[in-house]
């Protein structure tokens, strides 16, 4: 009877820290954790069916706000998402490849530039950047690597449960409720509509004179911060290693003075890549060329609008196809539907930003969040034309 008595009190204990460890599960993925944009994107990326994608693309709000899969996807046929963090750094960025290794094996991967190009190294050890990408991986073998080589002991909990640092965000509820139930909406429909895609309906606002006219006769270079140029080999290093098929680019900015040595040091970098055989697309240096009207088509200095989107996606996409022979998987029967809803949503994105600037109104992360995805069924999904 004794020992009766001790397997029942076992399982008891057991059943108990199993519900406590569950508990602490639903509240760390739904409630206390940094929920943004950036959590829908990147768990997003993990929803994707293994294999599924012909191209993933990697880097910071540069890319996410530029390119469009479900328009690649509608116009050019290929499959692509965007595994992409705000101001993600340069560790963020050889992290995502590796995860791309292991989850995905798409016929390239498009790294955009942005994370090596900073004057310093100061991006790199901005904690807060660092956690934007690094809270929203899956446990796994690459971000264990990546918290045993680079964080200090007494912090890599907090990268494991995040519960551990943001503990206290139920002080921000309500405000809250509506990240917190696009990750539930995310999770209970298993596919992110927009594929990573962000924008904001504004056209810029600036007096700073626009030096875009002066970039595709630009071909000085300055040199990378040191630090970021040892993290490019590497990364260059671990695509040798693993035979990847990686292009670089720059996407379009509005660039100033003030940002002009940015455009130099993706020259200096265009060359090192090109040198280790790698191509990479200065694609901010033909702004003109591809048609992205400064006045019209970023929203800041840093971001294109939906119109320089949709530009910048036609143009990136056929150069993936007919410069560097991407080739369109066949897509399975059952993720049909799950495209198809890709491309509707982001016609209606475009239509809806369309609309509110237009009115002269704006928003703020047009994205992948509940109260968006509500207000785009008053859009008409049907196909973007050119203009």
């Amino acid at each position: 009877m004794k020992f009766q008595d001790k397997i029942t009190r076992t399982v008891k204990v057991a059943i108990f820290l199993l519900s406590v460890m569950a508990s602490c599960l639903v509240l760390q993925h739904y409630f206390l954790r940094n929920v943004d944009h950036n959590s829908l994107r990147v768990e997003g990326f993990y929803q994707e069916p293994r294999d599924s994608l012909d191209a993933v693309f990697i880097g910071a709000s540069d890319i996410y706000s530029s390119f469009m899969p479900g328009r690649a996807y509608e116009q050019y046929g290929f499959t692509s998402y965007l595994l992409a963090s705000e101001a993600i750094t340069s560790e963020g960025i050889k992290t995502a490849v590796k995860e791309v290794v292991r989850t995905q094996h798409p016929g390239i991967v498009v790294i955009e530039a942005n994370a090596f190009l900073y004057g310093d190294n100061d991006n790199d050890s901005n904690q807060a950047h660092i956690h934007k990408f690094f809270d929203n991986l899956p446990l796994s073998v690459n971000k264990l690597d990546f918290i045993t080589h680079n964080v200090p002991v007494d912090e890599r909990w907090e990268y494991v449960f995040p519960l551990i640092k943001y503990h206290s965000l139920w002080t921000e509820y309500p405000d809250r409720i509506n990240m917190m139930a696009s990750n539930l909406s995310l999770d209970v429909r298993g596919y992110n509509y927009l594929k990573g895609y962000r924008t904001t309906a504004q056209i810029i606002k600036t007096d700073s004179p626009c030096l875009n006219s002066k970039l595709s006769e630009e071909n000085g270079e300055l040199e990378l911060d040191p630090n970021l140029e040892a993290q490019l080999n590497d990364l260059l290093d671990y695509c040798d290693q693993h035979h990847l098929k990686v292009v670089f680019v720059r996407a379009p900015h509005y660039v100033t003075k003030e940002t002009y040595n940015r455009v130099k040091r993706s020259n200096r970098m265009a060359r090192l890549c090109n040198e280790r055989g790698y191509h990479y697309y200065t694609l901010e240096n033909d702004a003109e060329h591809i048609g992205i009207d400064p006045k019209h088509d970023f929203y800041d200095r840093d971001h294109m609008n939906v119109y320089g989107a949709l530009k910048f996606t036609d143009y990136l996409a056929e150069k993936l196809m007919y410069l560097e022979g991407l080739e369109a998987d066949v897509l399975k029967e059952d993720l049909t539907d799950n495209w198809k809803d890709a491309v509707t949503a982001t016609n209606q994105l475009y239509r809806y930003c369309d609309d509110l600037m237009s009115k002269s109104k704006e928003v703020r992360g047009a994205q992948e969040d509940v109260v968006t995805l509500v207000t785009l069924g008053e859009y008409s999904g049907a196909t973007i034309k050119t203009k």
